[in-house]
This record gives C-alpha cells, structure tokens and sequence, in this order.
C-alpha cells in the first residue's frame, strides 16, 4: 500500500516542503507518515518488530493531520521508533485510531538521511479535490 510516488518533496533553507496524496483521509495519513521516516532513513531496512496502537485528536483536519505527524515524530525522537506501516483503523475531523508498526532504531542498519527537527504547524494544510485527498507539510530540518 504504501507508494514512495504519493509525495513529493521541495526543499527550502531549513525546509522540507512535502506534497502528499491520497485516495482516502485514510491513505493521506497513512502516506504522510511513511513520507516523514522514508525522508530520514531507509524505510527498506525497517522491519516489522512491534506493533503500536496510536490514537491522535485535533481541533480540525489541518490540526489533526499536523498533530498525527508530531506524535509520529515524538515516536522517534522521544522513543527512538522507526516506522514504515501505517494502518488507519479509523479517522475523523478531530480524531484518527490508527497501528504504527516497524522497530526501535538499530544504528547498525538505520541510517539517519536527513535529521527532522519538527512539524510546522502554521503550514499544515489538508484538502479533498475530486476523490483525491492532498496535504502539504513542512518538515523542520
């Protein structure tokens, strides 16, 4: 499911501009997240160890989506997890349950690319043209 063609990238002064899409609210988050650890590591190299049930809220979609990122990057950063599966078991305006699957960070084979220091949040931006869902996100670098 998960599509390394369902973002892209622009890259600022201390920047990463990322445009990611969806076939669902449901896909776009999923993708957001792998977007996020396929930018700073090798997602190939991250095996499925452990298994993390994530339940995310926000006051809109926009703070929901910026919110989720967070917490996925408090995963790594504050826990040292990896991640590159995402299942969405359900997502709302205010409210996404999700399992976040993948491993604690094994220097041996987790090669950190491109350090993420933060999710903008003023940037965060989600919307549904079509049946296409599309978000832009900036990564703090």
């Amino acid at each position: 499911m998960e599509n390394p063609k369902s973002y892209r990238l622009t890259t600022r002064q201390s920047e990463l501009a990322v445009r990611v899409v969806g076939n669902s609210q449901a896909e776009l988050f999923a993708n957001s997240a792998f977007a996020l650890f396929d930018v700073m590591t090798d997602v190939d190299k991250i095996e499925i160890k452990e298994q993390l049930p994530l339940e995310v809220e926000g006051m809109d979609r926009d703070d929901l989506l910026v919110n989720w990122m967070r917490e996925l990057l408090y995963l790594y950063q504050g826990s040292g997890y990896m991640l590159k599966e995402f299942r969405i078991h359900d997502v709302k305006d205010t409210v996404v349950k999700a399992e976040v699957c993948g491993e604690k960070i094994d220097p041996d084979r987790h090669e950190i690319q491109k350090e993420i220091s933060a999710v903008a949040y003023n940037q965060g931006r989600m919307q549904k043209t079509g049946s296409q869902w599309t978000a832009q996100l900036i990564f703090e670098i």
